[in-house]
């Protein structure tokens, strides 16, 4: 056979993630949880059609601007161009796109023909959303039942305004309810609603709530300690109190820092992290560790609390013992291997507790038709999300544990796919493929999508040299001394006039970019240059050589076998 090529992305594929001519891709693509068209987007930003790469985006994930400033970024991690120079700054390509997009030219999908069903869905965070916009768009009567007072989750309700301003979150959330999304907010299902007669009233649900319910350390004391969500939560809802002078964090990941980083901001003058971890294994990021180090917070590393100490009357500080190492169970549960019998005692005048959280089912009043992991998640088919529950389905962290907010939105969307075939009456397992026409239609098909895509790796570009070396745009900041004390946001993003420079880096890995390399280099002249890229002109004359390969700068062409071999 001769040469074949793995194209750009051509057309707007909800699901699956990989299209039809696409049988090569690259890493970041491979990495990233909420399936962006990474390549897709850059080869927009290049050509500076914003717009344009703001639909593609859109396509996959309802929430650009919120994973644009808080996604942890395993696509950049694994970037071939890391191997090359620097790996490229897709989050703030990202976050540039979603910003930057002229919200009144987005050419906006059409929704399909009211399909007569009624969709619930519990919870309102990334994950809930992503569904009830893909259910919406796909004909479906969706209804968010939200026990907050405001809608985005996570997002909104917990990630503090400096790592994601909250206008941002509501510029998203909203651009869902256009699509005809239903939002019934402070209405807890359990409490104002019961779980039976959402079942009863609607033809499907999807269970969202993540993981609100905070877990407590067993040691005395540990009720005078603050919940770390129940903290974060209170500020971003507008309670700016000063918490105290020196204050404490329990717990060494993500919401730990984020309450450090807070209450430094709410006037604290010494903050403390004490964690489990040692310095070589931190759950938290470098950014966050880095932030830290820059902000004066002190982290006390594998150490163990062992009480919450107080005088009667007001918190003092805690104790604890130093651990040589420790460990988690399949439930969760933490062991810890002591390094002395000598304790320590931290002063402070405030303790917060950010030593995990769990999904809080309660409303499922122990029906025991539900399956549930050792964890306590939901215990959900892979493929489609369904319960053993027929018509409830789950996604997000209640399915997964404590997760990325990229995670929740590719479960979100996987969800709306899978509840989409079960109330078309097509089973629950019939995933079908989605996409928007030219048009601006819906259309739902079946998939011819069999297998994986081949995930190109640095040393299948043998024509690297193409590309000329640069360095890395990095957006803004502000300094630690300007941030420290206020919560505006740290990261100001890209300038426009370091976008195109920075898209431009790309290898686009797997993916044809028409640069007719391939096309000067075959000694038999083959191949042709048209509108759709390089083609086969001659098929029955190749040689197999190998120099439209050797000559490729994205390692987008492949071989099948057997060869149709002229020698």
């Amino acid at each position: 056979m001769p040469p074949k090529f793995s194209r750009e992305m051509r057309e707007k594929v909800i699901f699956p993630d990989r299209v039809d001519d696409q049988p090569r891709t690259s890493p970041c693509e491979t990495h990233c949880p909420a399936g962006n068209p990474i390549q897709k987007v850059n080869a927009l930003l290049k050509e500076n059609r914003v717009e344009e790469a703001s639909e593609y985006l859109h396509c996959r994930n309802p929430f650009p601007g919120v994973t644009g400033r808080v996604c942890s970024r395993p696509c950049e991690q694994a970037c071939n161009r890391s191997h090359y120079d620097e790996g490229l700054s897709i989050r703030v390509l990202e976050r540039f796109t979603a910003d930057h997009a002229d919200l009144t030219r987005l050419a906006r999908p059409e929704k399909r023909e009211r399909s007569g069903k009624r969709l619930a869905i519990i919870g309102s965070g990334p994950a809930g959303m992503t569904c009830a916009y893909y259910s919406a768009l796909l004909g479906h009567e969706v209804t968010v039942f939200e026990s907050a007072p405001a809608l985005g989750g996570i997002p909104r309700m917990a990630i503090p305004d400096y790592r994601l301003p909250k206008d941002v979150v509501d510029r998203e959330v909203g651009q869902i309810l256009e699509a005809g999304v239903r939002a019934r907010t402070n209405t807890a299902v359990g409490r104002d609603i019961d779980f039976e007669t959402i079942l009863h009233d609607f033809d499907a649900c999807l269970i969202a709530v993540g993981t609100w319910k905070e877990r407590r350390l067993d040691i005395p004391g540990v009720e005078r300690s603050l919940p770390a969500v129940s903290f974060l939560r209170q500020v971003n809802l507008g309670r700016r109190d000063a918490i105290g002078d020196k204050v404490i964090i329990m717990g060494g990941g993500g919401v730990a820092f984020d309450c450090a980083f807070t209450a430094k901001r709410l006037g604290a003058s010494e903050v403390h992290v004490v964690c489990v971890e040692g310095t070589i294994n931190m759950c938290a990021s470098a950014e966050d560790l880095a932030q830290a180090e820059a902000e004066g917070i002190t982290i006390h590393h594998s150490r163990m609390i062992t009480k919450v100490l107080h005088d009667g009357k007001k918190t003092t500080g805690i104790e604890c013992f130093r651990i040589s190492s420790f460990q988690f169970d399949e439930k969760g549960d933490l062991s810890i291997q002591p390094a002395g019998a000598e304790s320590k005692i931290i002063s402070g005048n405030a303790v917060i507790s950010a030593v995990g959280v769990q999904p809080d089912l309660s409303f499922l009043n122990g029906n025991r038709q539900f399956s549930f992991t050792l964890k306590g998640t939901l215990d959900v088919d892979p493929r489609t999300l369904a319960t053993r529950v027929g018509g409830v389905f789950a996604a997000g962290d209640v399915v997964s544990g404590p997760s990325t907010v990229a995670q929740a939105i590719g479960s979100g969307r996987r969800a709306a796919i899978g509840i989409h075939g079960y109330l078309s009456g097509n089973g629950s397992a019939d995933l079908r493929r989605v996409r928007i026409s030219e048009e601006g239609h819906l259309v739902v098909e079946d998939s011819t999508v069999a297998s994986e895509p081949h995930v190109v790796a640095y040393n299948e570009i043998m024509n690297v040299d193409y590309f000329e070396k640069r360095e890395r745009q990095v957006s803004d900041k502000l300094s630690p001394a300007a941030s420290a004390s206020t919560f505006e946001e740290i990261d100001k993003g890209l300038g426009k006039d370091h976008v195109v420079p920075e898209a431009e880096r790309c290898f686009h890995c797997g993916h044809c970019t028409s640069c007719g390399c391939c096309v000067e280099d075959c000694p038999g002249l083959l191949l042709a240059m048209t509108p759709e890229g390089p083609n086969v002109a001659y098929f029955d004359e190749c040689w197999h050589c190998g120099c439209c390969r050797i000559a490729c700068p994205s390692g987008a062409i492949l071989y099948e076998f057997p060869l149709n071999m002229l020698v």
